[in-house]
């Protein structure tokens, strides 16, 4: 196996090769979490993964509850299954949140501060409401609690990571929060060494080829840790080494045949090149630093050609019509050209909308 098998095989494993999944919850489900920093992103992160999915579709099951939003690794936000929520919380946002003792400080955001918070939330998001976050910060304000600069957003994300609330469904535009156990009623909690190796397990069928390393980072788990849970499965697991590394993946994924060509467009934080440390199976390290811009936590949208990185794209949507822009990093060959048209007008559908340009 080379690297680019190895991302031949993640394009495979993660279904944005292969789509056979038909309900949006299934696909985060298979994936074990999918990031939504960008929450437009994330959706077509799920619909591309789709036989015929459509962002009204994502949305719907997200105010349906078949899918939560919420904080329940590494410090960002995430699509996740009910199922999966609270043991999350339990078995990473801990120490997410003692590394953050140094910013809470800063922001002078303690104990007491959080307790007042959470309080006032409570009482009004009982009862079922959701409230846009200005709503939240307006509450908390009035009850002399300040949210300016990064502060709201940092109890905000201390609320989630406590288990106290997590996204609703949007209010207009706008995003909501509630409370999680309103949201999705609790239920017995699996024991956590169980629930964190049937995650790994996930993880290596979704994600994988993929390293111990890989793992660890994704879910914030020191590499000891990550040891002894691979330990518990790796039976069920086969490896390949590759460039010195060793990489794992679910031994009931068979390795499969690259396609001819192949050609996605990829939202900014998809799990294809988040979801693992390396990325230099689809991207060169000097490419991925360009396309994670100035290190201010945006990462472009990216072109995939046959498994490499190759380029960026953006949307521009107004109304009911879209323009998708391309910057690839070399030019595009009319057949390439032809080939990305006709994925960007599968993602015109998917967003309900008329393409009308490609520039």
């Amino acid at each position: 196996m080379t690297l680019p098998s190895i991302a031949h095989q993640r394009l495979h494993h993660q279904r944005i090769s292969q789509s056979e999944f038909e309900k949006p919850e299934e696909v985060v489900s298979w994936m074990g979490a999918m990031q939504s920093q960008d929450y437009l992103g994330s959706l077509w992160s799920v619909g591309l993964r789709m036989k015929n999915g459509s962002e009204e579709m994502i949305e719907q099951a997200l105010a349906d509850k078949t899918i939560v939003r919420t904080w329940p690794m590494r410090g960002t936000l995430h699509l996740v299954a009910p199922a999966d929520v609270r043991w999350m919380l339990k078995a990473f946002t801990p120490r997410i949140i003692s590394r953050a003792a140094g910013i809470y400080k800063q922001e002078e955001l303690d104990k007491k501060v959080f307790t007042k918070s959470a309080k006032l939330l409570v009482t009004v998001l009982e009862g079922g409401h959701q409230l846009t976050r200005k709503e939240v910060y307006d509450i908390l304000e009035r009850g002399k609690i300040a949210t300016g600069n990064t502060r709201g957003l940092h109890i905000l994300g201390y609320l989630a990571q406590t288990g106290l609330i997590c996204f609703g469904a949007r209010k207009g535009k706008q995003p909501t929060f509630t409370l999680l156990d309103e949201w999705i009623p609790a239920a017995k909690l699996p024991q956590q060494d169980e629930a964190i190796a049937a995650f790994a397990l996930r993880y290596f069928a979704s994600h994988g080829p993929a390293t111990l390393q890989d793992f660890a980072w994704w879910t914030g788990l020191s590499i000891t840790e990550v040891k002894a849970v691979h330990d518990a499965i790796k039976s069920k697991l086969i490896q390949e080494t590759v460039q010195g590394n060793t990489y794992w993946m679910a031994a009931d994924n068979p390795e499969v045949k690259p396609k001819t060509t192949s050609v996605y467009l990829l939202p900014g934080f998809d799990e294809y090149l988040l979801g693992y440390t390396n990325r230099s199976a689809a991207i060169d390290i000097a490419r991925f630093k360009q396309i994670a811009g100035t290190g201010n936590g945006i990462l472009s949208s990216t072109v995939v050609i046959n498994s490499q990185v190759v380029g960026t794209w953006k949307r521009t949507v107004a109304k009911d019509t879209a323009v998708v822009e391309l910057k690839p990093f070399a030019s595009f060959t009319k057949t390439q050209k032809t080939a990305i048209a006709s994925v960007a007008r599968k993602y015109s559908a998917f967003l309900g909308t008329s393409l009308i340009k490609i520039v």
